[in-house]
């Protein structure tokens, strides 16, 4: 055996991606086995942790929401159809600035070389389709080759890491234990910003803002990817900044802190941020993706040649990015620029608490929201899936130190319970609380079984509105496609959980209190409440988010 401070010469390209994703952060492995990845599975079962989930997409979500905790998550299938099947949550990464890496077990090369039709191909001879498809929504692809492996593994996990975007390795099967050089382990990957583009970008940032009145720092999703909120809190308070928050970064400030004015979405919200940013004579974009609905439908203030952003590789003005300048440098160097300035300091107008609903007779969304905003803990995860509940929970105040996670921008449903699983394993002390609804569970309810084998124990409140009423509100409210199947939710919560997980049914607002009162107090139970609700009742912003789809159309 080596002495603990030496590595051994060679080492198996398995071992050698599981030494780099263990110096990563990474812990825990998503999939499903599959014949050509078994080799590859077999040579990682001294690296990270396997989690294996009933399909692939469960476990490419679940590797989603693993990444946006520990920066880097990694799901593993087999070729083909194992890939294809997690290509959606691969795009969904892409959009949301996710560090997933997707892991394949491909064919043997002699295979390839010959053109061989075997079983998971389209039996054409061309082995490169799906690849193809990934380098799509990659930031880096790459089909492993005996010459090159590990400076192509090295360059695929720096890349997704370094651009918060998915990555993808095809590792053929005869090439999973083969021995290869161990050296490049000793050398960390760490990216670099270029020192003149850094402080081009900074010298003109802090004239920009040496004499700012009314400066305004809008705050996107890179900054939760990039685990910066702490960074941005301490700044913001130090400096006197105003902050608000898109709701891809919802909880990046606690609502309490001095600098925060509020989640922002253009003339969505009715909450003054818009006004704030009309107002401000610096809007500095930090970390943001402008998208339909982050912006209210292009209801926000529009960058100009002056407006200072800071992407995860690159920071600038305007739309014009002064070059290679990395997230955490640009922060720093943001920082820095407004130890210049002579402005006043933000001053945060209280806003009062909205009044709580009556909690009588058939509980409503206004009800559910407001209860759910009551009883939530300090400290937890709260996770909202597409559609009613991302909407519902984007509008109710969050406690202190909540995190909240979704998909505002690719809103593939289904995606938030996987997520939870996710979640659970990345952070183990903060336990997740799911807010999802019944055509959208229906799209990953096995992953409960998963949940519930690796010990997570979240609580997932099940909205059972008989279908897509965020569909409804948009359009067609009595078309059939709107509807679901009506699922016996207690017996399926049973059945997935081997009856360990704690269930209750909630018809009235006094109904959902007790029953999240009694999930809270469990932590060590997954705990199910299925919420009765109207098919065509809907939370505030479902209906103002219905009227700009409507009026966009136009």
């Amino acid at each position: 055996m080596p002495a603990p401070d030496e590595r051994p010469a060679t080492v198996t390209l398995a071992e050698y991606l599981g030494t780099r994703l263990r110096q990563l952060g990474v812990d825990h492995l998503f999939g499903v086995p599959g014949d050509f990845n078994l080799d590859l599975l077999d040579g990682l079962a001294g690296g990270p942790t396997w989690v294996g989930s009933p399909n692939e997409l469960g476990a490419g979500y679940a590797a989603d929401a693993y990444a946006r905790t520990r920066g880097l998550g990694v799901v593993v299938t087999t070729y083909g159809v194992g890939e294809l099947s997690v290509i959606n949550a691969l795009a969904g990464a892409a959009a949301e600035d996710v560090p997933l890496v997707q892991v394949v077990g491909a064919p043997r090369r002699a295979a390839v070389q010959a053109g061989a039709l075997v079983h998971h191909t389209l039996a054409d001879g061309d082995f490169g389709h799906f690849s193809r498809a990934a380098a799509e929504v990659a930031a880096a692809a790459e089909t492993l080759t005996e010459e090159r492996a590990t400076a192509q593994v090295d360059a695929v996990l720096l890349a997704a890491v370094t651009h918060r975007k998915p990555g993808y390795l095809a590792v053929p099967q005869d090439l999973a234990l083969v021995q290869v050089d161990a050296a490049p382990l000793a050398r960390p990957l760490v990216a670099h910003s270029d020192p003149a583009a850094l402080a081009a970008f900074e010298a003109r940032l802090t004239e920009l803002l040496a004499t700012a009145q009314r400066p305004v720092l809008v705050a996107g999703q890179l900054v939760p990817r990039f685990g910066a909120a702490g960074d941005l809190a301490k700044l913001a308070e130090r400096h006197g900044v105003a902050v608000v928050t898109q709701l891809s970064a919802r909880g990046v400030l606690d609502p309490a802190h001095p600098a925060f004015a509020g989640d922002h979405a253009g003339r969505m919200l009715a909450n003054g941020t818009a006004e704030l940013v009309e107002a401000a004579d610096v809007v500095v974009h930090v970390g943001t993706a402008l998208t339909a609905e982050l912006t209210g439908f292009g209801s926000h203030r529009r960058p100009d040649a002056d407006t200072p952003f800071l992407a995860a590789a690159e920071a600038g003005f305007g739309g014009a990015p002064v070059g290679r300048v990395l997230f955490a440098d640009a922060l720093a160097a943001l920082d820095r620029a407004l130890d210049s300035r002579v402005g006043p300091r933000y001053e945060r107008a209280e806003v009062p608490a909205p009044a709580a609903p009556a909690t009588g007779g058939p509980l409503t969304q206004a009800q559910l929201w407001s209860v759910l905003g009551g009883a939530l803990p300090e400290g937890t995860a709260l996770l909202a899936d597409t559609g009613t509940s991302y909407w519902g929970a984007a509008g109710m105040p969050l406690p202190a130190d909540t995190v909240f996670s979704g998909q505002p921008i690719w809103s593939s449903i289904g995606y938030a319970l996987p997520a939870v699983l996710g979640q659970g394993l990345a952070e183990p002390a903060r336990r997740p609380v799911l807010v999802i609804g019944d055509g959208a569970a229906q799209m990953t309810v096995q992953e409960l079984s998963t949940i519930a084998a690796t010990g997570v124990a979240p609580v997932v409140l099940l909205l059972d509105n008989r279908g897509y009423t965020i569909e409804r509100a948009l359009q067609s409210p009595r078309a059939a496609y709107n509807d679901v199947a009506a699922w016996d939710w207690c017996a399926l919560v049973a059945g997935f959980t081997g009856g360990g997980a704690g269930y209750a049914d909630a018809a009235t607002g006094d109904e959902l209190a007790a029953a999240l009162g009694e999930a809270f107090a469990d932590p060590s139970r997954l705990r199910v409440v299925r919420a009765v609700l109207d098919a065509d009742d809907t939370p505030p912003l479902i209906d103002e988010l219905a009227r700009l789809a409507t009026a966009a159309k136009k």
